[in-house]
């Protein structure tokens, strides 16, 4: 990264900068600052879950949005969605508990573009523990649509809904899910 956002619990998205001694308090709101290039910086605590639609890094600076080394992993808490990532590129998601959302626990789409192939390409999901998603319905852990060029690793997938899948892809094109590990109530992978 060539620049960093921090994100704490004690942050506030109205006076914080994002350096370490003046951190957000959402992700949202590091992801409105960040440019290519960046790494957002969670730091250990509870956070809400998000709607993002401006992770986009380049090839030469992607993006990185992420808990900070040496500490706890954050935990997204509850909700409808833990994260939903549209039309992200060039982003690495990681390090990251995602628990209890009564949807999907991260939702990751093309944003209904599906004739353009770079609409969301190159995102890597790894080190991730989503677990407790969904009502019993078709709710996934990890739902990915209209995704091209990605990986999906060393991940833990744990009591997805009944109907749903731990891994759930939907017009994907040209992705990796190795390393993954799944205890679940629905499908490991669809």
């Amino acid at each position: 990264p060539t620049s960093e956002l921090h994100v704490s619990e004690s942050g506030d998205d109205g006076t914080g900068d994002g350096s370490p001694g003046s951190p957000l308090r959402s992700i949202g709101a590091a992801v409105d600052a960040a440019i290519p290039g960046t790494a957002i910086v969670v730091h250990a605590g509870s956070y809400a879950g998000e709607f993002l639609s401006n992770l986009q890094g380049t090839a030469l600076a992607p993006m990185w949005l992420g808990g900070a080394p040496g500490e706890a992993k954050p935990v997204i808490a509850g909700g409808g969605e833990g994260l939903h990532l549209q039309r992200a590129r060039f982003a690495v998601i990681h390090d990251l508990i995602v628990t209890g959302a009564t949807a999907n626990g991260i939702n990751a789409d093309d944003g209904g573009d599906v004739n353009d192939v770079s609409a969301s390409q190159f995102v890597v999901f790894e080190h991730l523990e989503i677990e407790d998603i969904g009502s019993g319905g078709n709710q996934d852990c990890l739902k990915l649509s209209g995704i091209n060029d990605f990986v999906v690793r060393n991940n833990s997938f744990q009591s997805c809904s009944v109907g749903g899948s731990g891994v759930d892809m939907v017009g994907c094109h040209h992705g990796v899910i190795a390393r993954n590990t799944f205890a679940l109530g629905g499908n490991a992978v669809q």
